[in-house]
């Protein structure tokens, strides 16, 4: 073999490999590869779906009373257990419930007891979620210890100190005469008791008393139960 050809077979092979090294793809720069890793292993947004009618436990930390407050004033609850939904924490302790009050009706005469409904339109989760929600009272903690109850539709009720019927039993028993009496001292404001017939009798004063008001104490514990499905984000 010629010197001519060797040195042409040198050159052909040189080129085949200078061909073949710009062919080889190119390494990804080790930044960028961890940078890919860290995005693909970041855990994905989840939502789940809290069902109606799912009880909450609460702390109101609002004071509320119904000689006090009025229609449309916020009331402020915290939740006090977290709700899970499949295992998952939907509801966390300490979320924020934002509410108000929906309806007032002071207490009357007659021992007529005070009325104060409430609902709660807004939640906020410790991450930092706002949702609106629909939730009203469902139960007390301690009832036996608060002065008033709660009725199927989340409204309280003061409780009564003496019943109409005990009322309205105890004029009958005074008859006319002790009725016309009564009458006589209509808007005086003077205690009656008239002794007829050895019946006990009611005095005009406690006819005419007031009745209970609603007073909910602040940090009273209670549970909220929500009337419509509330779905939230929560990680994986």
């Amino acid at each position: 073999m010629t010197k001519l050809t060797r040195a042409a077979i040198l050159i052909a092979l040189f080129a085949l490999s200078a061909v073949a090294q710009e062919a080889a793809p190119t390494a990804p720069l080790s930044h960028r590869g961890t940078f890919l890793a860290d995005l693909t292993s970041q855990p994905k947004p989840l939502t789940v779906t809290v069902p109606a009618e799912t009880e909450v436990n609460v702390e109101v930390l609002s004071g509320i009373h119904t000689r006090i407050n009025r229609v449309n004033d916020p009331i402020i609850a915290k939740v006090l257990a977290p709700v899970s939904v499949k295992g998952q924490i939907a509801l966390p302790t300490g979320s924020l419930l934002d509410g108000r009050i929906t309806m007032i009706r002071n207490s009357g005469h007659m021992h007529r007891p005070a009325e104060l409904g409430l609902r709660f339109d807004r939640i906020t989760l410790p991450d930092g979620q706002e949702k609106p929600i629909a939730a009203v009272l469902a139960a007390l903690e301690n009832p036996g210890t608060l002065d008033f109850h709660l009725d199927a539709e989340g409204r309280l009720t003061g409780n009564r100190t003496l019943s109409l019927k005990g009322v309205f039993g105890g004029v009958a028993a005074l008859g006319t005469y002790g009725a016309l009496k009564m009458a006589a001292v209509g808007s005086s404001g003077v205690s009656l008791a008239l002794p007829l017939g050895g019946a006990a009798l009611i005095g005009y004063e406690a006819f005419w008393r007031r009745g209970r008001e609603v007073n909910v104490p602040p940090e009273t514990h209670c549970r909220l139960r929500l009337n419509y499905p509330l779905t939230v984000r929560v990680p994986w």
